[in-house]
């Protein structure tokens, strides 16, 4: 054998065994190829899906601190006519907070929360706090005098 053999022996390409995979990657391969068709995953029943731990309610303590004060604006009186109000909002509160912080200070049925991150003016010297605006719907019938909610 002369010394070229060798020499291109010791860089040719040996054909490798694959490495054999993991018990978790052929269990998985196995789920896969055992997957019913769209057809038949339609026809199965549903399974009921986990439903999540039940959160506990707010305090009223937390409720009272939750609403700040109405917001006043043209846009807000313009919705107050039709059973909209602004609310200024704590900035860590939540949609089910505020409907629950309507519905036990003013005593009136809420229909919808829109909640919106209002970031602050930027002045010379710095910048303006950020804050929280809530749109809260009330149900059809349900009114709030206009000195409570500033619309």
């Amino acid at each position: 054998m002369s010394l070229l053999q060798k020499v291109k022996g010791l860089f040719a390409r040996k054909p490798q065994a694959a490495p054999e995979e993991p018990q978790a990657v052929k269990a998985d391969k196995a789920a896969k190829a055992a997957k019913p068709r769209k057809a038949e995953r339609r026809a199965a029943p549903e399974k009921k899906k986990p439903t999540a731990a039940a959160k506990p309610k707010p305090s009223e303590e937390r409720l009272t601190q939750v609403l700040r004060s109405p917001h006043v604006s043209e846009k807000s009186v313009q919705l107050g006519e039709q059973e909209q109000h602004a609310f200024e909002v704590c900035k860590r509160a939540t949609r089910s907070e505020v409907k629950a912080a309507v519905e036990l200070l003013l005593k009136v049925q809420v229909q919808e929360v829109r909640m919106i991150n209002v970031p602050g003016k930027r002045k010379r010297n710095g910048k303006r706090s950020d804050w929280r605006k809530a749109y809260v719907r009330l149900m059809p019938g349900q009114k709030l005098d206009s000195g409570e909610a500033g619309a």
